[in-house]
């Protein structure tokens, strides 16, 4: 790593401290880990966090700091986690849940603020994403105003906040009256879930679900209330495993196309809807997290000088286009032959369907027959039957995704590039977000390799890979088998049925034995 002596981004985070929401989730534990590794003398990081699950927001942080990403920090930084303290609270209740004492500590010492905690499921309640997304936000402009040394607050948006256009700037797009920010949070308060939820499809309009809507509900109110704030924007594209940082392709959890990737690679998912020649939109989740750091200083230096906060795009379909088709290519190659999961359902096959009718059929073939056999094979054998469940439910995750594989955007990137020119030769380095370094054809075989060792957890040793590619080829040999005796069959039933199929099988074994006839004459001469 570069000397961070010479980093001007480093520098500035030096003894700041700085409140975070979203801590536990993908992009805040990569920020936070960033943070620690590259600027050692940072004030403190007081993540607001809760109780989840039975554990309290201190086992929480432990287990936290246990997990793969840290492990590097674990063995040559054991003492910097001190500087990251959990501070009980959450998003939903007022005042963000934090105690007087809690607040005090914040607006006493806090210089920088990052709201990162969102609610990302493409399907929640529009009550509860209203709440989560834009409720949240107003809390957080509500304590950025009594925070007393503040000098950056940057929230993270997403670049699908518009994705009803085709076209989007780094520029706040106006939704009109009915998108009023304070009116939608006041009908939360008094009207009941099944009301709103009829409510949804009305508010959605050409978006594609309440999150991607809620972003865009969460802006307009930044723009309307906070413009005065030492505020900036970032939009963030479909984040995707690590390209060089903590490890090449690191990941832990199953959003976004990851779950999918999975799923193709054990032979469940077969067929998707989507555009074969639609670009692919993913953006490292180191990429990412570089430029949010970023943001995050160069916030503090702008927003004297700009009447309105600055957004920034983290996209890379503008800049390094990667199709569809492309990436399934790869995905194939790697998941068939080079290193295969370890137990799969089937050979891996995925193919993409533009229509309805298409889709449906190949859904039935490659999908539901084959899991009412299986299912059916385990009910004989006593076994527990899981296969129709598992499509249920990868069929409803792969139509949330549908809307993002049917179409594709061009972001301007112009802050983006602004914000690059301003970057020391060492930050380039050090906090380096330029998409045309990506190697796409290395990049995403990493990211295949990444879901076999930090999500599946597999054994990534060389005699259990060749496991796993004797059991592929097994596979394909069953497969050519079956094609073969389908195909003999179906000529069998056909050569006595019909005198005509039975001269034209006459004419193919003619043809072919006059062939084998003429390669056999050109061998011997």
């Amino acid at each position: 790593m570069d000397s961070i002596d010479s980093s001007q981004v480093s520098q500035f985070f030096s003894g700041k401290n700085i409140f975070l929401t979203g801590g536990t989730g993908f992009l805040g534990k990569s920020f936070i880990e960033k943070l620690l590794r590259s600027c050692p003398d940072i004030g403190n990081i007081y993540m607001l966090c809760r109780a989840k699950k039975g554990k309290s927001p201190e086992e929480r942080m432990t287990a936290l700091f246990n997990e793969s990403l840290f492990a590097n920090l674990r063995a040559q930084q054991p003492d910097c986690f001190k500087k990251v303290i959990p501070v009980i609270g959450d998003v939903l209740d007022d005042k963000l849940g934090l105690s007087e004492e809690e607040e005090k500590l914040i607006i006493d010492n806090a210089n920088i603020l990052i709201h990162s905690a969102a609610t990302i499921r493409f399907d929640e309640h529009i009550k509860l994403a209203l709440n989560l997304n834009v409720g949240a936000t107003v809390k957080m402009v509500a304590l950025a105003r009594r925070v007393k040394n503040l000098i950056s607050f940057v929230h993270v948006s997403t670049a699908y906040a518009n994705c009803d256009r085709t076209d989007i700037e780094e520029v706040f797009y106006e939704m009109g009256a009915d998108y009023d920010p304070i009116k939608l949070l006041e009908l939360c308060e008094w009207m009941n879930e099944d009301v709103m939820a009829s409510m949804t499809e009305t508010l959605i309009k050409d978006r594609p679900n309440t999150y991607c809507l809620t972003k865009a509900i969460s802006e307009a109110y930044l723009f309307k209330y906070a413009t005065d704030l030492p505020l900036g924007i970032f939009r963030p594209s479909i984040i995707g495993a690590s390209w060089e940082e903590p490890a090449p392709g690191w990941i832990d959890n199953l959003n976004g196309p990851t779950g999918l990737f999975i799923a193709v690679g054990k032979g469940v998912l077969r067929i998707l809807e989507g555009d074969v020649n639609k670009v692919a939109d993913i953006i490292p989740i180191d990429y990412c997290v570089n430029m949010l750091i970023t943001v995050t200083w160069y916030t503090s230096i702008i927003t004297k000088q700009v009447e309105t906060p600055l957004i920034y795009h983290c996209t890379s379909g503008s800049k390094k286009p990667y199709t569809w088709l492309q990436l399934g290519t790869l995905l194939l190659e790697f998941f068939q032959s080079k290193e295969p999961y370890s137990e799969v359902f089937r050979r891996p096959d995925v193919n993409f369907a533009t229509n309805k009718v298409e889709l449906s059929y190949w859904k039935t073939i490659s999908h539901w027959i084959p899991a009412y056999l299986a299912d059916g094979l385990c009910k004989v054998t006593g076994k527990k039957a899981i296969m129709l469940r598992a499509y249920d439910r990868i069929h409803k995750a792969s139509k949330t995704f549908t809307f993002f594989t049917r179409r594709e955007w061009t972001w301007t990137d112009d802050n983006c590039n602004m914000l690059m020119s301003k970057m020391s030769d060492a930050d380039k380095r050090l906090y380096n977000f330029n998409v045309h370094d990506i190697i796409w054809e290395e990049y995403y075989p990493n990211y295949f390799r990444g879901t076999k060792k930090y999500i599946l957890k597999e054994d990534m040793s060389p005699a259990k890979l060749q496991e796993a590619r004797a059991q592929q080829a097994r596979f394909q040999r069953i497969w050519y088998i079956t094609v073969c005796v389908a195909t003999a069959l179906i000529g069998r039933f056909l050569y006595l049925k019909s005198p005509v199929c039975r001269n034209l099988w006459f004419k193919m074994l003619g043809t072919i034995m006059q062939l084998l006839r003429q390669v056999r004459l050109t061998i011997v001469s």
